[in-house]
């Protein structure tokens, strides 16, 4: 013990340290894993929508902004102001999301869509395809290119409205994306814990076979002891440095 065995010693009891905080920080985040596991399972039974990603939700602010860009074409030459223009235009949007997102909740409960919400949404996108014609039959002067123009705006404004229903009704809320984040993070942290238990424990094993060896060489050759029980011996001595309080190596 006061040659080769001294450091070996030491790193054994250093050893036994690092693995009972490794082997706790295991159990903490085993436990914390198990619990984002129920936490996820939960949030999935009670959710009401599909499954497509949260971030497809990404596609609303897109369509909204759409929304205010057509409707602006609607109301530049209507009213007096920019800003006044921008204000409607954004009014306008916004509405027409609201009234997207209140479908889609009906959806989402089970509930039939009132068809009065399908004619406000029709009459919605009816005036301010009127209102976009008027407006670019001022700028342009052409009724085809009005039409044209009007036309397209109309289908952006439909299909913008339609993105927001239906990405609203088919992705996961943000909630339940947390918590399956929350999960995967879960899962790795247990990962890491794992591995790092591992290495110490592989660690352990390579320093008590070498304490193991050179304790059985003392003995048999300072101490003149039988071959087996000097094993014995040896033995019980790194079984007592190199297991740590948890009850394995």
């Amino acid at each position: 013990m006061a040659t080769a065995g001294k450091p070996l010693s030491r790193q054994a009891l250093e050893l036994r340290d690092r693995m009972a905080t490794a082997a706790a920080r295991l159990t903490s985040a085993t436990a914390a894993l198990h619990y984002a596991s129920r936490v996820a399972s939960a949030q999935h039974i009670q959710h009401r929508g599909g499954s497509r990603p949260w971030l497809l939700r990404s596609v609303i602010p897109v369509a909204i902004v759409a929304e205010v860009l057509t409707a602006f074409v609607a109301m530049e030459d209507l009213v007096s102001s920019f800003a006044l223009a921008a204000g409607l235009a954004i009014m306008a949007a916004l509405v027409g999301a609201g009234t997207a997102v209140m479908i889609a909740n009906q959806r989402l409960n089970g509930l039939p869509v009132p068809r009065a919400a399908r004619i406000l949404e029709g009459i919605f996108v009816t005036v301010l395809t009127v209102l976009r014609f008027e407006s670019l039959d001022v700028q342009s002067g052409t009724v085809a290119a009005s039409l044209g123009g009007a036309a397209l705006a109309a289908l952006i404004s439909a299909v913008a409205l339609l993105a927001v229903e239906e990405v609203v009704v088919e992705t996961e809320t943000f909630t339940v994306f947390a918590g399956r984040l929350r999960l995967w993070f879960r899962r790795r942290q247990c990962a890491q814990a794992a591995a790092r238990l591992a290495r110490l424990q592989s660690r352990t094993e390579a320093a008590g076979d070498q304490f193991h060896q050179h304790f059985l060489g003392f003995l048999v050759k300072a101490e003149g002891l039988a071959v087996e029980e000097a094993r014995r011996r040896a033995q019980a001595l790194r079984e007592a440095l190199f297991t740590w309080p948890g009850g394995g190596r």
